[in-house]
C-alpha cells in the first residue's frame, strides 16, 4: 500500500467518524443560517438573531425549514448568540394550556425545558448566558447557563381546535426575548457554505462551527483524531497538492457518512415502531444523535415527549402510499399520556405532504373521529379517500412515507415499555376503498 493510499484510507476512516460526530452541529448551523436570513421576524419561523418568530398557525406541507415538524402546536422559534451577553427570556404564568420552551445547544442536545411542570405558577424571567459568561444578571432573572453560545429556542403552544386559535395566539405572544448586548450572528453561521449532504464543504463548515462552539470536554479524545486530518477548530481542510490523498478520502467519507446516518434513521430490524428513550439528550451516542438531527432535529428529551417512529407495517414491509393501512387502538388502549398524543405522517423527504383535506395528523384532540361500538379507534392510512369517508383518514403521500407517534408527558407504562403500540396493518384494497 503506497503512502498516498494509506493516507487516503486513514482520512476516509477518520472522516466518517467526523461526519457522524459533526452532522448535528453542521445541521444546526445550516438551519440557523436559513432561519435568520431575514431583516424582521416572519410568521413562519424565521427571525433575526435574538428575536422570536411566533408562528400564528400550525405547520403544513408549505413549511420546510425544519424536518419532521408537528401539526398540533403553534411554534415560537429563535436563534440566540450568547457570545455578546445574556438574552432574557420572559414567560407568562401557566394557564392550564400545554406549552414548553425547549432549549437546544449547538450540538443539537435538548439541555433544558421550561414548561408548567418546572416554572411554577407565576410569570418568570430567565437570563440565558453562555458557557464562559461572567457578570451581573439583569434584575429579576434566574440564570440558565447554556453549554454553547449558539442556542436554538423552540417554543410549542398547544391548540385545542380551530376555535381555540385566538386564545392560543394571545398566550404565545407573551413569550418575549430581550438581548442585553449586541445581536450578531456567529461567524460560522455568516460563513456557512450551502452544500449537498455529501459535499466536502461539510468539513469546512464543521471546523468553523467548532471554533464558535468548542466541543465538550467528554469529546476531547475523539476530536483530537480529527485534527490529524487537518480538521480542527477554525482550520480549513487542506485541498492543495499535498492534501490530495486526504481530500479523496474525505470526499468518500462525506458520501459514506451521509449514507450511514440515513440508513440508521430506519429501524434496523424492520419492527413496526421504534422509540429512542434517550430522546433529545443522547450524550456520546453520536450515531443516534446524528440520526435524530437528520429525521427529527429539535426532538425533546424523553421526560417531556417520546417519539415513536413507524417506517414498517406489521409484516416488516416499508410503508407505501400504494397500499392501504389501518392503525387500530383497542378500547382502553390509547397512548398513555398526561398531556396529549398524535400520529403524524411524512413523505420520504422528511416533511408533510400536500393532501386534499390538509390533514397531517390525527390525535386525541381531533374532532369527529368515529369510534367502534366497543370504543376502539381505527385510523385509516392511505393515499386515496376511504369509502367510509374522511373522519378517520390520515392521507398518505403516493410513495413511501413514515409515521411519528408523539406522546407528550408520557406516563410510566410507556416509559417502562409495558404499553405496546399497535402495529400498522395492511388491509385489503377492496375493503379500504
Amino acid at each position: 500500500m503506497t503512502s498516498n493510499t494509506a493516507q487516503e484510507e486513514w482520512a476516509y476512516v477518520a472522516g466518517v467518524q467526523a461526519y457522524v460526530y459533526g452532522y448535528p452541529l453542521v445541521e444546526i448551523v445550516r438551519t440557523c443560517a436559513l432561519m435568520t436570513a431575514v431583516d424582521a421576524p416572519t410568521e413562519y419561523g424565521r427571525a433575526p438573531v435574538n428575536q422570536f418568530s411566533h408562528c400564528p398557525r400550525p405547520w403544513t406541507h408549505e413549511d420546510r425549514d425544519v424536518v419532521t415538524p408537528a401539526n398540533d402546536l403553534l411554534y415560537s422559534m429563535a436563534w440566540l448568540n450568547l457570545a455578546d451577553g445574556p438574552v432574557v427570556l420572559a414567560m407568562p404564568a401557566p394557564t392550564g394550556r400545554y406549552f414548553v420552551i425547549e432549549l437546544v445547544d449547538a450540538y443539537s442536545d435538548n439541555f433544558r425545558n421550561l414548561g408548567p411542570r418546572v416554572v411554577g405558577p407565576d410569570a418568570s424571567r430567565f437570563a440565558l448566558v453562555g458557557p464562559d459568561w461572567s457578570g451581573t444578571l439583569p434584575d429579576g432573572t434566574e440564570e440558565i447557563r447554556c453549554p454553547t453560545n449558539l442556542v436554538w429556542v423552540l417554543g410549542r403552544v398547544l391548540i385545542d381546535g380551530a376555535d381555540d386559535m385566538q386564545e392560543a395566539r394571545a398566550f404565545q405572544a407573551q413569550f418575549t426575548l430581550t438581548a442585553t448586548g449586541q445581536s450578531r450572528l456567529p461567524q460560522s453561521v455568516v460563513d456557512y457554505q450551502p452544500s449537498s449532504p455529501s459535499d466536502i464543504a461539510f468539513f469546512d463548515n464543521l471546523a468553523r462551527a467548532m471554533q464558535d462552539n468548542p466541543p465538550p470536554a467528554r469529546d476531547a479524545g475523539l476530536v483530537a483524531q480529527f485534527a490529524r486530518l487537518g480538521l480542527a477548530r477554525g482550520r480549513r481542510v487542506d485541498t492543495g497538492p499535498a492534501g490530495e490523498a486526504r481530500l479523496a478520502g474525505l470526499q468518500r467519507a462525506a458520501k459514506a457518512g451521509a449514507q450511514l446516518i440515513e440508513g440508521h434513521t430506519r429501524s434496523r430490524r424492520a419492527q413496526p415502531w421504534s422509540i429512542n428513550y434517550a430522546g433529545g439528550r443522547l450524550g456520546t451516542d453520536y450515531l443516534a444523535r446524528a440520526c435524530t438531527a437528520m429525521k427529527g432535529l429539535g426532538a425533546l428529551a424523553s421526560d417531556e415527549a417520546l417519539y415513536a417512529l413507524g417506517d414498517f407495517d406489521a409484516n416488516g414491509e416499508q410503508l407505501d402510499g400504494a397500499r392501504q393501512y389501518v392503525l387500530h387502538f383497542p378500547a382502553g388502549q390509547l397512548p398513555p399520556v398526561d398531556a396529549f398524543w398524535s400520529v403524524s405522517i411524512y413523505g420520504s423527504d422528511f416533511y408533510f405532504a400536500d393532501n386534499p383535506i390538509r390533514r397531517y395528523a390525527i390525535g386525541d384532540r381531533s374532532r369527529d373521529l368515529r369510534r367502534g361500538k366497543d370504543g376502539s379507534l381505527d385510523i385509516q392510512i392511505q393515499h386515496t379517500e376511504p369509502r367510509q369517508g374522511i373522519s378517520n383518514w390520515l392521507p398518505a403521500p403516493a410513495g413511501r412515507f413514515y409515521l411519528i407517534l408523539r406522546l407528550y408527558h408520557p406516563r410510566k407504562d410507556i416509559l417502562t415499555r409495558d404499553y405496546v403500540i399497535p402495529a400498522v396493518r395492511r388491509v385489503d384494497e377492496s375493503t379500504a376503498r
